[in-house]
């Protein structure tokens, strides 16, 4: 049998070589994967407003009952698909994705929304699972690109994307207008 061994510089240069064949293969993973449900509306909505407060930190949208009625409108599109990854009872993370088209090529693609996963729970696979389901969702909708937006500053949110992935292709630029329109 093949041992798979990973080496990690730990503390003051220390090399640790850890075995990834230490785990039985027959260990489930300490969370599970199904749609979003009526009952995780309010959960999710909390990880929304979350998110908010990282990709608006001016400005954030942090009322729950503005994400409920969103996420509502969302379990209703039948061209969009959301998981949640659930941990003794409680939802810990979710992902959305939906199907879009390009209104000059015409072309579908899929937009990745939003993924969360909530503190507790990071480093034990859950995003690599939410995005797994959100990739074979693309699949099984025959779209052969995704695309997801995050904040420039956002460099958590882009080395998650770079892992799984995803490639920078455009750049958004903003200039606030603050009464001085003199290009400063």
């Amino acid at each position: 049998m093949k041992r798979a061994l990973v080496a990690a510089e730990r503390g003051a240069g220390v090399l640790l070589n850890i075995n990834l064949m230490d785990t039985k293969m027959s260990e489930k993973p300490s969370f599970r994967l199904r749609p979003l449900e009526q009952r995780d509306l309010e959960a999710v909505a909390v990880f929304e407003g979350e998110i908010a407060k990282i990709s608006f930190p001016d400005d954030p949208i942090t009322d729950t009952n503005f994400y409920v009625k969103k996420l509502k409108q969302l379990m209703a599109n039948k061209d969009a698909a959301a998981f949640v990854a659930e941990s003794g009872g409680e939802v810990v993370g979710w992902a959305n994705v939906s199907q879009r088209q390009n209104f000059i090529t015409k072309e579908k693609y899929a937009d990745f929304h939003s993924i969360y996963v909530a503190p507790s729970q990071r480093g034990g696979g859950v995003v690599a699972a939410l995005v797994t389901a959100v990739f074979d969702w693309c699949e099984s909708k025959k779209l052969d690109k995704v695309v997801f937006r995050t904040r420039a500053d956002n460099e958590r949110m882009k080395s998650v994307l770079a892992r799984v992935g995803f490639v920078p292709t455009q750049i958004y630029y903003e200039k606030a207008f603050d009464g001085d329109r003199g290009g400063k």
